[in-house]
Protein backbone atom coordinates (compact mmCIF):
# COMPACT_ATOMS: atom_id res chain seq x y z
CA UNK A 1 0.00 0.00 0.00
CA UNK A 2 2.71 2.84 1.22
CA UNK A 3 5.34 0.88 -1.43
CA UNK A 4 5.21 3.88 -3.99
CA UNK A 5 6.10 6.60 -1.78
CA UNK A 6 8.35 4.31 0.20
CA UNK A 7 11.79 5.12 -0.84
CA UNK A 8 11.11 8.63 -2.53
CA UNK A 9 9.48 10.21 0.37
CA UNK A 10 8.75 8.16 3.73
CA UNK A 11 12.54 7.00 4.26
CA UNK A 12 14.34 10.62 3.82
CA UNK A 13 11.81 11.85 5.57
CA UNK A 14 12.65 9.72 8.23
CA UNK A 15 16.27 10.63 7.79
CA UNK A 16 15.41 14.58 7.48
CA UNK A 17 13.41 14.32 10.61
CA UNK A 18 16.27 12.41 12.74
CA UNK A 19 18.35 15.52 12.58
CA UNK A 20 15.08 18.00 13.14
CA UNK A 21 14.05 16.06 16.13
CA UNK A 22 17.91 16.08 17.47
CA UNK A 23 18.12 19.89 17.16
CA UNK A 24 14.58 20.69 17.84
CA UNK A 25 15.18 20.05 22.04
CA UNK A 26 18.57 22.18 21.98
CA UNK A 27 17.28 25.28 19.52
CA UNK A 28 16.69 27.54 23.03
CA UNK A 29 19.55 25.60 25.26
CA UNK A 30 21.52 26.66 22.00
CA UNK A 31 20.73 30.20 21.96
CA UNK A 32 20.69 30.34 26.10
CA UNK A 33 24.79 29.00 25.86
CA UNK A 34 25.35 31.42 23.33
CA UNK A 35 24.42 34.35 26.37
CA UNK A 36 20.77 35.09 24.86
CA UNK A 37 17.99 35.31 27.95
CA UNK A 38 15.33 33.19 28.35
CA UNK A 39 12.52 35.47 26.43
CA UNK A 40 15.18 36.41 23.10
CA UNK A 41 16.16 32.28 23.24
CA UNK A 42 12.12 31.12 23.13
CA UNK A 43 11.41 34.59 20.56
CA UNK A 44 14.14 33.21 18.01
CA UNK A 45 11.96 30.09 17.53
CA UNK A 46 8.77 32.72 17.04
CA UNK A 47 10.72 34.58 14.60
CA UNK A 48 11.88 31.56 12.64
CA UNK A 49 7.96 30.93 12.67
CA UNK A 50 7.71 34.74 10.64
CA UNK A 51 9.99 33.48 8.21
CA UNK A 52 8.40 30.50 7.45
CA UNK A 53 4.93 32.33 7.28
CA UNK A 54 6.31 34.79 4.66
CA UNK A 55 8.08 32.29 2.61
CA UNK A 56 4.61 30.01 2.69
CA UNK A 57 3.56 31.17 -0.74
CA UNK A 58 6.51 31.42 -2.45
CA UNK A 59 7.70 27.97 -1.37
CA UNK A 60 4.65 26.79 -3.37
CA UNK A 61 5.74 28.81 -6.40
CA UNK A 62 9.56 27.32 -6.05
CA UNK A 63 7.61 23.43 -5.69
CA UNK A 64 5.85 24.20 -8.82
CA UNK A 65 8.90 25.55 -10.72
CA UNK A 66 11.40 22.88 -9.75
CA UNK A 67 9.10 19.88 -9.44
CA UNK A 68 8.32 18.16 -5.86
CA UNK A 69 11.21 15.88 -5.90
CA UNK A 70 13.91 17.99 -6.65
CA UNK A 71 12.73 20.75 -4.79
CA UNK A 72 12.96 17.98 -1.62
CA UNK A 73 17.15 17.43 -2.84
CA UNK A 74 17.85 21.20 -3.36
CA UNK A 75 16.32 21.95 0.31
CA UNK A 76 18.27 19.54 1.82
CA UNK A 77 21.07 20.78 -0.05
CA UNK A 78 20.36 24.22 1.43
CA UNK A 79 19.69 22.82 5.47
CA UNK A 80 23.15 21.03 5.29
CA UNK A 81 24.86 24.39 4.40
CA UNK A 82 22.70 26.36 6.86
CA UNK A 83 23.56 23.61 9.72
CA UNK A 84 27.18 23.86 8.98
CA UNK A 85 26.53 28.30 9.51
CA UNK A 86 25.19 27.45 13.11
CA UNK A 87 28.20 24.78 14.05
CA UNK A 88 30.60 27.58 12.81
CA UNK A 89 28.71 29.94 15.10
CA UNK A 90 29.81 27.64 17.90
CA UNK A 91 32.84 27.11 17.45
CA UNK A 92 33.54 30.95 16.83
CA UNK A 93 32.44 31.43 20.37
CA UNK A 94 32.50 35.25 20.32
CA UNK A 95 29.50 37.98 21.15
CA UNK A 96 28.61 37.65 17.08
CA UNK A 97 27.96 34.12 17.34
CA UNK A 98 24.18 34.23 18.94
CA UNK A 99 23.99 36.76 15.72
CA UNK A 100 25.32 34.14 13.14
CA UNK A 101 23.02 31.47 15.26
CA UNK A 102 20.11 34.06 15.02
CA UNK A 103 20.30 34.64 11.18
CA UNK A 104 21.18 30.87 10.75
CA UNK A 105 18.10 29.36 11.84
CA UNK A 106 15.72 32.35 9.94
CA UNK A 107 17.20 30.57 6.93
CA UNK A 108 16.99 27.07 8.34
CA UNK A 109 12.97 27.62 8.74
CA UNK A 110 11.81 28.32 4.92
CA UNK A 111 14.55 25.21 3.73
CA UNK A 112 12.37 23.01 6.08
CA UNK A 113 8.72 24.58 4.45
CA UNK A 114 9.78 23.86 1.12
CA UNK A 115 10.87 20.11 2.09
CA UNK A 116 7.65 19.53 3.83
CA UNK A 117 5.50 21.12 1.01
CA UNK A 118 7.40 18.90 -1.64
CA UNK A 119 6.64 15.48 -0.24
CA UNK A 120 3.17 16.38 1.02
CA UNK A 121 2.69 17.17 -2.45
CA UNK A 122 4.22 13.92 -3.75
CA UNK A 123 2.03 12.04 -1.40
CA UNK A 124 -0.97 13.99 -2.35
CA UNK A 125 -0.02 13.27 -5.79
CA UNK A 126 0.57 9.31 -5.92
CA UNK A 127 -1.30 7.75 -3.71
CA UNK A 128 -4.79 6.78 -4.67
CA UNK A 129 -7.75 8.37 -2.62
CA UNK A 130 -8.49 5.56 -0.54
CA UNK A 131 -4.87 5.21 1.20
CA UNK A 132 -4.30 8.74 1.18
CA UNK A 133 -5.22 9.23 4.89
CA UNK A 134 -2.97 6.58 5.69
CA UNK A 135 -0.22 7.67 3.54
CA UNK A 136 -0.49 11.04 5.53
CA UNK A 137 -0.05 9.18 8.78
CA UNK A 138 3.00 7.09 7.75
CA UNK A 139 4.26 10.41 6.56
CA UNK A 140 3.55 12.14 10.00
CA UNK A 141 4.85 8.83 11.68
CA UNK A 142 7.91 8.90 9.74
CA UNK A 143 8.49 12.77 11.37
CA UNK A 144 7.58 11.06 14.74
CA UNK A 145 9.97 8.54 14.41
CA UNK A 146 12.46 11.26 13.80
CA UNK A 147 11.45 13.11 17.30
CA UNK A 148 12.10 9.81 19.03
CA UNK A 149 15.19 9.09 17.34
CA UNK A 150 16.82 12.11 16.95
CA UNK A 151 16.58 13.13 21.02
CA UNK A 152 17.80 10.08 21.86
CA UNK A 153 21.00 10.41 19.52
CA UNK A 154 21.50 14.09 20.43
CA UNK A 155 21.07 13.10 23.98
CA UNK A 156 23.95 10.75 23.72
CA UNK A 157 26.03 13.11 21.61
CA UNK A 158 25.37 15.67 24.46
CA UNK A 159 26.87 13.43 27.05
CA UNK A 160 29.96 13.13 25.32
CA UNK A 161 30.32 16.23 22.85
CA UNK A 162 29.45 19.88 23.01
CA UNK A 163 25.98 20.96 22.07
CA UNK A 164 27.12 21.76 18.70
CA UNK A 165 27.38 18.05 17.78
CA UNK A 166 24.13 17.97 17.31
CA UNK A 167 23.66 20.22 14.56
CA UNK A 168 26.44 18.34 13.03
CA UNK A 169 24.30 14.94 13.02
CA UNK A 170 21.26 16.80 11.58
CA UNK A 171 23.71 17.66 8.73
CA UNK A 172 25.15 13.69 8.48
CA UNK A 173 21.42 13.10 8.59
CA UNK A 174 20.20 15.43 5.69
CA UNK A 175 23.40 14.16 3.43
CA UNK A 176 22.06 10.60 3.62
CA UNK A 177 18.33 11.85 2.72
CA UNK A 178 19.89 12.72 -0.08
CA UNK A 179 21.97 9.32 -0.65
CA UNK A 180 18.57 7.85 -0.62
CA UNK A 181 16.55 9.90 -3.18
CA UNK A 182 19.72 9.13 -5.72
CA UNK A 183 18.83 5.68 -5.62
CA UNK A 184 17.31 4.29 -8.82
CA UNK A 185 14.98 2.57 -6.25
CA UNK A 186 13.50 6.16 -4.93
CA UNK A 187 12.43 7.19 -8.76
CA UNK A 188 8.69 7.19 -9.45
CA UNK A 189 8.49 6.18 -12.99
CA UNK A 190 6.31 8.56 -15.32
CA UNK A 191 5.84 10.93 -12.19
CA UNK A 192 7.46 14.24 -13.41
CA UNK A 193 5.32 13.15 -16.59
CA UNK A 194 2.34 12.64 -14.54
CA UNK A 195 2.45 15.68 -12.07
CA UNK A 196 2.72 19.11 -12.33
CA UNK A 197 0.89 22.63 -11.53
CA UNK A 198 -2.06 24.04 -13.13
CA UNK A 199 0.18 26.08 -16.08
CA UNK A 200 1.73 23.13 -17.06
CA UNK A 201 -1.88 21.31 -17.81
CA UNK A 202 -3.03 24.09 -19.06
CA UNK A 203 -0.14 24.64 -21.40
CA UNK A 204 0.05 21.03 -22.63
CA UNK A 205 -4.02 21.58 -23.74
CA UNK A 206 -3.00 25.08 -25.86
CA UNK A 207 0.07 22.91 -27.30
CA UNK A 208 -2.41 20.19 -28.35
CA UNK A 209 -4.97 23.05 -29.90
CA UNK A 210 -1.68 24.06 -31.70
CA UNK A 211 -1.06 20.61 -33.45
CA UNK A 212 -4.18 20.48 -34.43
CA UNK A 213 -4.88 23.68 -35.70
CA UNK A 214 -1.49 23.29 -37.74
CA UNK A 215 -2.62 20.32 -39.11
CA UNK A 216 -5.74 21.73 -40.33
CA UNK A 217 -3.82 24.52 -42.08
CA UNK A 218 -1.73 22.44 -43.95
CA UNK A 219 -4.90 20.21 -45.33
CA UNK A 220 -6.61 23.88 -46.05
CA UNK A 221 -3.34 24.85 -48.00
CA UNK A 222 -3.39 22.00 -50.07
CA UNK A 223 -6.79 22.54 -51.83
CA UNK A 224 -7.37 26.14 -51.07
CA UNK A 225 -3.80 27.73 -52.45
CA UNK A 226 -5.40 30.55 -54.93
CA UNK A 227 -7.38 31.84 -51.93
CA UNK A 228 -4.94 32.15 -49.29
CA UNK A 229 -4.16 36.13 -49.51
CA UNK A 230 -8.10 36.38 -49.56
CA UNK A 231 -8.99 34.45 -46.88
CA UNK A 232 -6.08 35.26 -44.56
CA UNK A 233 -8.27 38.36 -42.84
CA UNK A 234 -11.67 36.24 -42.71
CA UNK A 235 -9.42 33.75 -41.26
CA UNK A 236 -8.20 36.71 -39.02
CA UNK A 237 -11.39 38.03 -38.32
CA UNK A 238 -12.77 34.44 -37.28
CA UNK A 239 -10.36 34.24 -34.79
CA UNK A 240 -11.21 37.12 -32.97
CA UNK A 241 -15.09 36.75 -33.30
CA UNK A 242 -15.05 33.09 -33.04
CA UNK A 243 -19.13 31.43 -34.81
CA UNK A 244 -20.26 29.11 -32.28
CA UNK A 245 -19.53 25.01 -33.93
CA UNK A 246 -16.37 26.78 -36.07
CA UNK A 247 -13.75 24.83 -35.33
CA UNK A 248 -11.23 26.12 -37.76
CA UNK A 249 -11.38 29.30 -35.52
CA UNK A 250 -11.86 27.26 -31.90
CA UNK A 251 -8.40 26.36 -33.21
CA UNK A 252 -7.10 29.85 -34.39
CA UNK A 253 -7.97 31.32 -31.29
CA UNK A 254 -6.41 28.79 -29.67
CA UNK A 255 -3.32 29.57 -31.30
CA UNK A 256 -3.18 33.68 -30.07
CA UNK A 257 -4.42 32.86 -26.48
CA UNK A 258 -1.38 32.52 -24.07
CA UNK A 259 -0.99 29.94 -21.59
CA UNK A 260 -2.57 30.70 -18.10
CA UNK A 261 -2.63 29.46 -14.94
CA UNK A 262 -6.10 27.90 -13.93
CA UNK A 263 -8.42 29.25 -11.06
CA UNK A 264 -7.94 26.82 -8.10
CA UNK A 265 -10.91 24.98 -7.30
CA UNK A 266 -11.06 25.09 -3.87
CA UNK A 267 -14.06 25.71 -1.25
CA UNK A 268 -12.59 28.57 0.65
CA UNK A 269 -14.70 28.83 3.24
CA UNK A 270 -14.08 25.74 4.54
CA UNK A 271 -10.52 26.31 4.12
CA UNK A 272 -10.62 29.31 6.40
CA UNK A 273 -12.97 27.39 8.84
CA UNK A 274 -10.78 24.44 9.40
CA UNK A 275 -7.64 26.53 9.20
CA UNK A 276 -8.36 28.47 12.49
CA UNK A 277 -7.97 25.15 14.40
CA UNK A 278 -5.16 24.02 12.64
CA UNK A 279 -3.98 27.55 13.65
CA UNK A 280 -4.49 26.18 17.34
CA UNK A 281 -2.91 22.88 16.87
CA UNK A 282 0.02 24.50 15.38
CA UNK A 283 0.46 26.85 18.38
CA UNK A 284 0.69 23.81 20.92
CA UNK A 285 2.81 21.66 18.53
CA UNK A 286 5.44 24.81 18.65
CA UNK A 287 5.47 25.96 21.46
CA UNK A 288 5.42 22.36 23.26
CA UNK A 289 9.78 21.81 22.86
CA UNK A 290 10.06 25.36 24.15
CA UNK A 291 8.15 24.51 27.15
CA UNK A 292 9.83 21.42 27.97
CA UNK A 293 13.33 23.27 27.58
CA UNK A 294 12.65 26.09 29.83
CA UNK A 295 10.21 23.60 32.24
CA UNK A 296 13.26 21.67 32.56
CA UNK A 297 16.10 24.40 32.28
CA UNK A 298 13.68 26.06 35.66
CA UNK A 299 13.48 22.64 37.69
CA UNK A 300 17.36 22.05 37.60
CA UNK A 301 17.71 19.51 34.52
CA UNK A 302 20.40 18.52 32.44
CA UNK A 303 20.65 19.30 28.90
CA UNK A 304 20.65 15.02 27.74
CA UNK A 305 17.47 15.13 30.08
CA UNK A 306 15.69 17.50 28.74
CA UNK A 307 16.31 15.74 25.45
CA UNK A 308 15.21 12.17 26.33
CA UNK A 309 12.20 13.41 27.60
CA UNK A 310 11.53 14.85 24.55
CA UNK A 311 12.43 11.80 22.97
CA UNK A 312 10.08 9.34 25.41
CA UNK A 313 7.20 12.04 24.27
CA UNK A 314 7.92 11.14 20.49
CA UNK A 315 8.00 7.65 21.36
CA UNK A 316 4.79 7.53 23.28
CA UNK A 317 3.11 9.76 19.90
CA UNK A 318 4.18 6.59 17.83
CA UNK A 319 2.09 4.22 20.25
CA UNK A 320 -0.74 6.71 19.57
CA UNK A 321 -0.27 7.59 15.93
CA UNK A 322 -2.18 4.20 14.66
CA UNK A 323 -5.36 4.91 16.61
CA UNK A 324 -5.33 8.56 15.11
CA UNK A 325 -5.19 6.93 11.85
CA UNK A 326 -7.90 4.46 12.67
CA UNK A 327 -10.26 7.56 14.18
CA UNK A 328 -9.60 9.25 10.69
CA UNK A 329 -10.58 7.09 8.39
CA UNK A 330 -13.36 5.45 10.48
CA UNK A 331 -14.81 8.54 12.79
CA UNK A 332 -13.79 11.39 10.35
CA UNK A 333 -11.28 14.12 10.68
CA UNK A 334 -12.87 16.61 13.01
CA UNK A 335 -13.25 13.69 15.27
CA UNK A 336 -9.51 13.45 15.38
CA UNK A 337 -8.91 17.25 15.60
CA UNK A 338 -11.09 17.56 18.49
CA UNK A 339 -9.22 14.53 20.52
CA UNK A 340 -6.05 15.74 19.18
CA UNK A 341 -6.32 19.09 20.85
CA UNK A 342 -9.05 18.76 23.73
CA UNK A 343 -5.80 16.46 25.06
CA UNK A 344 -3.23 18.21 24.02
CA UNK A 345 -4.19 20.59 25.71
CA UNK A 346 -4.95 19.16 28.76
CA UNK A 347 -1.13 18.77 28.81
CA UNK A 348 -0.05 22.47 29.04
CA UNK A 349 -2.61 22.48 32.00
CA UNK A 350 -1.05 19.56 33.77
CA UNK A 351 2.32 20.92 33.51
CA UNK A 352 1.10 24.06 35.47
CA UNK A 353 -0.86 22.35 38.23
CA UNK A 354 2.20 19.88 38.34
CA UNK A 355 5.31 21.74 38.64
CA UNK A 356 7.60 18.67 39.42
CA UNK A 357 9.81 16.76 37.82
CA UNK A 358 7.08 13.57 37.81
CA UNK A 359 4.32 16.30 37.24
CA UNK A 360 6.44 17.13 33.91
CA UNK A 361 6.97 13.52 32.90
CA UNK A 362 3.30 13.01 33.46
CA UNK A 363 2.13 16.20 31.20
CA UNK A 364 4.32 15.48 28.61
CA UNK A 365 3.05 11.75 28.47
CA UNK A 366 -0.65 13.49 28.02
CA UNK A 367 0.99 15.83 25.09
CA UNK A 368 2.16 12.91 23.60
CA UNK A 369 -1.08 10.99 23.69
CA UNK A 370 -2.62 14.04 22.03
CA UNK A 371 -0.44 14.93 19.38
CA UNK A 372 0.03 11.31 19.06
CA UNK A 373 -3.68 10.84 17.59
CA UNK A 374 -3.45 14.12 15.50
CA UNK A 375 -0.45 12.46 13.77
CA UNK A 376 -0.68 13.50 9.96
CA UNK A 377 -3.98 15.44 10.65
CA UNK A 378 -3.08 18.37 9.17
CA UNK A 379 -1.70 17.46 6.15
CA UNK A 380 -4.64 14.77 5.89
CA UNK A 381 -6.70 17.75 5.59
CA UNK A 382 -4.77 19.82 3.20
CA UNK A 383 -5.22 16.45 0.66
CA UNK A 384 -9.03 16.67 1.53
CA UNK A 385 -9.39 20.27 0.49
CA UNK A 386 -6.85 20.35 -2.39
CA UNK A 387 -7.66 20.37 -5.72
CA UNK A 388 -6.22 17.63 -8.22
CA UNK A 389 -5.22 20.84 -10.53
CA UNK A 390 -2.93 23.38 -9.16
CA UNK A 391 -2.20 21.09 -5.82
CA UNK A 392 0.98 22.29 -4.81
CA UNK A 393 0.27 25.89 -5.18
CA UNK A 394 -3.05 25.76 -2.35
CA UNK A 395 -0.44 23.31 -0.44
CA UNK A 396 1.21 26.48 0.03
CA UNK A 397 -1.14 28.45 0.87
CA UNK A 398 -3.18 25.93 3.08
CA UNK A 399 0.51 25.83 4.61
CA UNK A 400 0.37 29.83 5.84
CA UNK A 401 -2.24 28.24 8.94
CA UNK A 402 0.70 25.91 9.90
CA UNK A 403 3.01 28.54 9.71
CA UNK A 404 1.10 30.84 11.41
CA UNK A 405 1.07 28.94 14.26
CA UNK A 406 4.43 28.38 13.98
CA UNK A 407 4.86 31.93 14.90
CA UNK A 408 2.36 32.45 17.32
CA UNK A 409 3.37 29.81 19.43
CA UNK A 410 6.92 30.66 20.87
CA UNK A 411 6.10 34.57 20.01
CA UNK A 412 3.31 34.03 22.75
CA UNK A 413 5.30 32.22 25.32
CA UNK A 414 7.97 34.74 24.92
CA UNK A 415 5.53 37.96 25.45
CA UNK A 416 4.05 36.22 28.34
CA UNK A 417 7.34 35.30 29.84
CA UNK A 418 8.16 38.99 29.52
CA UNK A 419 4.81 40.57 30.75
CA UNK A 420 4.35 38.03 33.82
CA UNK A 421 5.43 34.35 33.33
CA UNK A 422 6.74 30.87 32.24
CA UNK A 423 3.79 29.19 34.22
CA UNK A 424 1.18 31.56 32.24
CA UNK A 425 2.55 30.66 28.69
CA UNK A 426 2.12 27.54 29.47
CA UNK A 427 -1.45 27.73 30.96
CA UNK A 428 -2.94 29.89 27.90
CA UNK A 429 -1.63 28.08 25.44
CA UNK A 430 -3.21 24.88 26.74
CA UNK A 431 -6.61 26.95 27.21
CA UNK A 432 -6.03 28.11 23.29
CA UNK A 433 -5.52 24.20 22.15
CA UNK A 434 -9.02 23.49 23.94
CA UNK A 435 -10.61 26.38 22.17
CA UNK A 436 -9.58 25.33 18.89
CA UNK A 437 -11.71 21.79 19.53
CA UNK A 438 -14.16 23.98 20.34
CA UNK A 439 -14.43 25.90 17.35
CA UNK A 440 -14.00 22.76 14.69
CA UNK A 441 -17.03 21.22 16.81
CA UNK A 442 -19.13 24.43 16.20
CA UNK A 443 -18.47 24.56 12.07
CA UNK A 444 -17.98 21.16 11.67
CA UNK A 445 -20.85 20.78 9.13
CA UNK A 446 -19.98 24.71 7.64
CA UNK A 447 -16.65 23.03 6.93
CA UNK A 448 -17.61 19.42 5.42
CA UNK A 449 -14.96 16.94 6.08
CA UNK A 450 -14.83 13.62 5.42
CA UNK A 451 -16.93 11.97 8.49
CA UNK A 452 -17.31 8.22 9.41
CA UNK A 453 -15.42 5.43 6.86
CA UNK A 454 -14.42 8.54 5.31
CA UNK A 455 -11.09 6.44 3.30
CA UNK A 456 -13.66 4.52 1.69
CA UNK A 457 -15.01 7.04 -0.91
CA UNK A 458 -14.10 11.09 -1.69
CA UNK A 459 -15.93 13.18 -3.56
CA UNK A 460 -14.59 16.33 -5.50
CA UNK A 461 -13.06 19.07 -4.43
CA UNK A 462 -15.90 21.34 -5.96
CA UNK A 463 -18.44 19.63 -4.24
CA UNK A 464 -20.30 21.45 -2.09
CA UNK A 465 -21.20 19.42 1.59
CA UNK A 466 -24.31 17.87 2.00
CA UNK A 467 -25.69 17.18 5.83
CA UNK A 468 -22.46 16.55 7.65
CA UNK A 469 -20.65 16.88 4.05
CA UNK A 470 -17.56 15.57 2.72
CA UNK A 471 -14.48 17.08 0.37
CA UNK A 472 -11.98 15.50 -1.14
CA UNK A 473 -9.58 15.46 -4.76
CA UNK A 474 -11.07 16.76 -7.99
CA UNK A 475 -10.31 12.97 -9.24
CA UNK A 476 -11.31 10.05 -7.92
CA UNK A 477 -9.01 7.16 -6.52
CA UNK A 478 -5.66 6.28 -8.48
CA UNK A 479 -6.67 8.99 -10.99
CA UNK A 480 -4.63 12.14 -12.54
CA UNK A 481 -5.45 15.28 -14.52
CA UNK A 482 -5.77 15.19 -17.73
CA UNK A 483 -5.61 18.18 -20.10
CA UNK A 484 -9.25 17.42 -21.63
CA UNK A 485 -12.14 15.28 -21.07
CA UNK A 486 -14.01 13.55 -23.30
CA UNK A 487 -16.04 16.76 -24.60
CA UNK A 488 -13.10 17.69 -25.41
CA UNK A 489 -12.32 20.42 -22.62
CA UNK A 490 -9.63 21.53 -20.57
CA UNK A 491 -10.02 21.28 -16.87
CA UNK A 492 -10.21 25.36 -16.45
CA UNK A 493 -13.12 25.09 -18.96
CA UNK A 494 -15.43 23.16 -17.15
CA UNK A 495 -18.30 24.89 -15.73
CA UNK A 496 -20.81 23.91 -12.94
CA UNK A 497 -23.20 22.69 -15.18
CA UNK A 498 -21.46 20.00 -17.21
CA UNK A 499 -18.67 19.21 -14.74
CA UNK A 500 -20.45 15.62 -12.59
CA UNK A 501 -18.51 16.80 -9.77
CA UNK A 502 -20.67 19.70 -9.45
CA UNK A 503 -24.40 18.60 -10.31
Amino acid sequence: MLKPILWPVLIPSLLFAAGLGAILPVLVLGALSLGASSAFAAAIVGIMGAVSLLATVPAGILIDRLGDLRAMVVATVTAIVVLAAIVVAFLWDSAGSIVVYTIALMLFAPVSDVWNLARQAVVAEVMPSAHLAKAMTALGGSMRVGNLVGPIIGAGLMLVFPIWSVFVFAGVAGLLAILVLALPIARIPDYGQTSGDAATGTASAHSDHRETARGRADAADATTVTTAPRDSQAAADSAQHPVPGDTHAQGASAIAAPPRRARLDVRWNAVILVGISIITLTVARSAQPVVIQLWGVSIGLHESQISLLIAFGAGLELVFMFLGAYIKDHLGRVATLVACLTIFGAGFIAMVTMPTLVGMIVAVGIMAVGNGLGAGVNMTIGADLSPAIGRARFLGIWAIFNNGGKLAGPSVIALVIAIASLQFGVLFTGLFAIAGAVWVLVWAKRIGLPGRNAGQERPSAGAEPQGAGRTGRSNEAGSRPTDKDQTGQSPSEWSSADHPSRR
